[in-house]
């Protein structure tokens, strides 16, 4: 978990962005139970609350999709 949400500060710093523009996150895990573990980890990068939603489908453990916003300075 840690890994993905490094990866996505990567990419959120390589297009010229930080945490701070993200305004949507969707995670799905495979296993429930790690909830909280995985919401400790993402509460310590993105600021917007976490929630449990439907089980992932898949060989997976772990899926985020994250949507940055663009703002008006050409970021």
């Amino acid at each position: 978990m840690q890994r993905s949400l490094d990866n996505i500060g990567a990419i959120l710093k390589a297009a010229g962005m930080s945490p701070a523009d993200v305004v949507i996150v969707q995670v799905y895990l495979t296993d429930a139970a790690k909830f909280q573990q995985m919401n400790a980890v993402y509460r310590t990068i993105l600021k917007i609350p976490g929630r449990p939603v439907s089980r992932l489908v898949g060989p997976g453990h772990v899926e985020i999709t994250v949507t940055a916003k663009e703002v008006a300075n050409g970021r």
